[in-house]
């Protein structure tokens, strides 16, 4: 049987490379992966080939948020994370999952929580809609850090199925290898305290060196990439010379911070979505006020940090941090984009660039997605009008036309 082919055509195409968008453009998509890309008049449509007419509207890259947390909740209070029962979260993250590739979020990285270790597997055999999923598992945990739950009883962290506690290199070492076993494609670890745990600072350090290091050493064991919640600026040090691929959050990188991740090739995730929501709204949706408190203060260390980073060179991807609830709710994730835009300066296409080419690099998959090219995965999505003139038409739904996932139009969802 012949591969199906489908020729997107007449449209504003960006690529996600940063050059300038290509005018009454043609993306041709064989089977599962891009024929060719280009002008509509330099390339021919086979015959039998789906012609979707797209003038006025504009084809790019599926975007990738590289910072989620499928953890299905219903509130920023973080009691209930503890009481909802997991199977109930888990019914609710498989609709998460639709919501987020229907907003055009083709490929995901979940940084902690096991919920998407079972989504990814579900999407992966067709039984449900989703995005591509690369996952965490457990998120490692020293007692009382980052992702230990300080207000209740330690053994009740199993059934948030978020973060895994370990002490000592050996502890940190068989963590490790759990996740790996249960099929983790990464793994993250909590060098920092942060703004959601009750006891800790964010510049607090968290993990000795060679706790790290042995965490390190057991990821490239499995060839597998690293990632570390790092906020304050010794941990965020102490994960770099440990050899860390990439620092999510980074509040308070200075320029010895900064230097490493240049001669590394480290990334940064800054994810200022989740820390706007938490600073703004959730007093009165009975989040502690530690973490209001805490998300206050960070803000503009955040964004001068991000700035600083992003001007220096350093490979910046793009995560929300978003976590399910209706203030960081799954669909709503290009809110990141204009943030990029509105709060750190960076152009829309500075922007896409990191939510698609870099976003591709720092998950591994840059030879396969992340930008429209010949022989790549067809991961595209199409929206209705130009969002380098208006970055905020990303967060629309509604003007998300089409969304293609491995060359096949993915199922739409009516919210």
């Amino acid at each position: 049987m012949a591969e199906r082919m489908t020729a997107l055509k007449g449209g504003r195409l960006i690529d996600g490379q940063g050059g300038a968008p290509i005018e009454n453009a043609l993306l041709l998509i064989k089977g599962e992966r891009i024929e060719a890309v280009g002008g509509s008049e330099a390339i021919r449509i086979p015959a039998g080939a789906d012609v979707i007419d797209v003038t006025g509207k504009t084809i790019m890259p599926g975007l990738l948020d590289a910072h989620l947390h499928f953890l299905g909740i219903k509130s920023m209070n973080q009691v209930t994370w503890i009481i909802d029962p997991p199977h109930l979260r888990g019914m609710r993250a498989v609709m998460d999952a639709w919501k987020v590739v229907d907003a055009g979020f083709t490929t995901v990285r979940d940084c902690g929580g096991m919920l998407a270790i079972y989504l990814k597997r579900a999407i992966e055999e067709g039984s449900i809609v989703g995005p591509r999923i690369v996952a965490a598992g457990l998120a490692i945990s020293q007692t009382a850090g980052h992702a230990d739950w300080h207000f209740v009883p330690q053994a009740w962290n199993e059934r948030l199925m978020l973060g895994r506690v370990a002490d000592g290199v050996a502890e940190v070492r068989k963590a490790a290898r759990e996740q790996l076993r249960e099929g983790a494609d990464f793994l993250k670890i909590m060098t920092t305290g942060g703004v959601m745990s009750e006891k800790d600072e964010p510049t607090a350090s968290q993990f000795s060196m060679e706790e790290i290091q042995a965490f390190v050493e057991e990821a490239g064991n499995a060839s597998v990439k690293t990632a570390t919640h790092a906020q304050g600026t010794q941990g965020i040090k102490n994960a770099l010379l440990a050899g860390i691929d990439s620092i999510e959050h980074g509040f308070y990188l200075d320029d010895e911070c900064i230097e490493l991740m240049l001669k590394q090739g480290t990334y940064l995730v800054p994810t200022f979505a989740v820390a706007e929501a938490i600073a703004s709204k959730v007093l009165e949706v009975g989040v502690m006020e530690s973490s209001v408190r805490k998300a206050r203060s960070i803000q503009e260390a955040q964004i001068k940090a991000f700035k600083k980073a992003y001007q220096a060179g350093v490979k910046c991807g793009l995560g929300t941090d978003y976590l399910s609830d209706p203030l960081s709710p799954m669909g709503g994730n290009a809110i990141e984009l204009e943030m990029y835009v509105k709060k750190a300066g960076l152009s829309p296409m500075e922007a896409i660039v990191c939510a698609t080419r870099n976003n591709a690099g720092l998950l591994g998959l840059g030879d396969q997605l992340g930008t429209l090219e010949a022989g790549k995965l067809a991961d595209a999505i199409v929206v209705d009008g130009d969002p380098l003139q208006d970055v905020t038409l990303l967060k629309a739904r509604e003007r998300i036309t089409h969304v293609f996932k491995r060359g096949l139009p993915v199922p739409r969802l009516g919210w």
